[in-house]
């Protein structure tokens, strides 16, 4: 016997029933919208979650091109199974005849939005923007390595998750190039299922985003298209979020396709000298205009910019003359760096007069202090030979201060102050004895 002595199976057809009568998805807002398909926030009332129903629009549907390329997208996201690629739930037609899916809802916002709030006043970290950059390659290298190319890479399709999730988005564009990985795929896991085939797209066709087009795109039909492309329009990415502008502005597509194809942009660390240099190289590479010279494969690419990172060169570098300032008593303590090569002076002004407090050379750390406590400059810093410094903006240090534990980052700002205080007292002690 069940619930209140009914027997077990009539309470279970009921509870079935009860569900199935249920509209499964309630709209809560639309999320995003595009040109032929729009993105809504939904409560699932069978899971008691919030997810995102992706469906196509009326006038779409009438085009068996854009039907097909919705049915392939949900396909290949269905296919593509890594952190950064969205999760599908299901696919449905909703009362309204629309096809749709339902998706993992993102909690976040996308790349464009947060390149727009960094950039007046700048406040992006090159750190940062190298860790999106790396994860959002490491994605990337997982979907070629399955076959697949997205062909429409932008700030608008990343999102930024609020844990910080980098996901690739829309994914309307993309194709299987090589169904090689697929078919091993499904002879794995499907055994004698029926397998719902990708429909027959137009591969004739050229289609993408001007602004983020490789040089073949503009002029090359979709179908005989290589991760190449993908690796050019990650480095058109790089490249604004390095340097804060796009690397082939122009007025109209036809002006921007046109300089992709034809123009030398300058390097990220010409328009941008915080850029490092190897960075700036990587990104440059990636941009090539000649396939053969591009990199290969992302897993090329994380290659180079794990070694940047890990051989800290994630900070810019600046070459000093024999004389030049680095720093003076009294300015705002917004960087730390370190001396690479050569040899600077740190001095300072006690009762009127200059007192030389070190000469500091390779390895050295100077200015951290002022970081630390946040206060002004307690010290003028200037080359005494041609000298090369590694700089760490403020914003970098306290990400990676961030990092430890609360205590420590407490124990290490209350040292800083308590060594800002002994070193006035020891000045204070050597200007009443005459200079040393």
């Amino acid at each position: 016997m069940g619930l209140f002595g009914k027997p077990k199976e009539e309470v279970r057809n009921r509870l079935l029933r009860d569900i199935l009568a249920q509209k499964r998805y309630n709209e809560l807002g639309v999320a995003g919208e595009g040109g032929i398909a729009q993105v809504a926030s939904c409560f699932d009332v069978y899971l008691n979650r919030i997810v995102a129903v992706k469906q196509l629009k009326d006038a779409a549907r009438e085009n068996a091109d854009l039907v097909r390329s919705f049915v392939n997208e949900v396909k290949l996201i269905g296919y593509l199974d890594h952190p950064g690629v969205i999760s599908i739930f299901d696919t449905f037609v909703l009362e309204n005849n629309r096809l749709s899916y339902s998706m993992k809802f993102i909690e976040g916002y996308s790349l464009a939005a947060e390149m727009e709030r960094t950039k007046d006043p700048p406040t992006r970290s090159i750190v940062n923007s190298v860790k999106v950059i790396t994860t959002l390659c490491e994605t990337l290298a997982y979907v070629h390595d399955k076959g697949v190319i997205h062909l429409d890479l932008k700030p608008d399709n990343i999102m930024l998750g609020a844990y910080g999730q980098v996901l690739v988005m829309d994914w309307g564009n993309a194709r299987l190039y090589d169904d090689q990985p697929f078919n091993e795929y499904v002879h794995a896991f499907a055994g004698g299922a029926e397998v719902a085939e990708f429909q027959q797209e137009r591969e004739d066709i050229i289609l993408g985003t001007p602004a983020y087009m490789s040089p073949e795109q503009t002029n090359t039909p979709r179908g005989d298209l290589t991760p190449a492309s993908d690796i050019f329009s990650t480095g058109i990415i790089l490249y604004e979020l390095l340097a804060d502008t796009h690397p082939f502005e122009g007025t109209t597509a036809d002006e921007i396709m046109d300089n992709i194809r034809e123009m030398r942009q300058p390097s990220p660390h010409e328009v941008n000298p915080d850029v490092p240099r190897r960075l700036s190289h990587i990104c440059q590479n990636m941009l090539e205009k000649d396939m053969s010279h591009r990199y290969g494969s992302f897993h090329d690419i994380l290659e180079d910019l794990r070694a940047f990172s890990e051989s800290g060169q994630a900070f810019c570098t600046r070459n000093l003359q024999s004389g030049e300032r680095v720093f003076a008593e009294g300015d705002t303590g917004d960087f730390a760096f370190t001396v690479v090569s050569g040899k600077v002076e740190v001095s300072r002004t006690v009762d009127g007069r200059k007192r030389v407090l070190a000469e500091l050379g390779k390895g050295e750390t100077v200015g951290e202090l002022a970081i630390f406590t946040k206060e002004p400059r307690t010290a003028t810093v200037t080359a005494l030979d041609p000298t090369t410094i590694r700089i760490m903006n403020r914003h970098d240090v306290e990400l990676e201060l961030d990092k430890l534990s609360p205590w420590v980052g407490n124990m290490i700002t209350g040292l800083s102050h308590r060594f800002n205080q002994l070193s006035d007292k020891l000045l204070g002690l050597a200007g009443t004895e005459g200079p040393p």
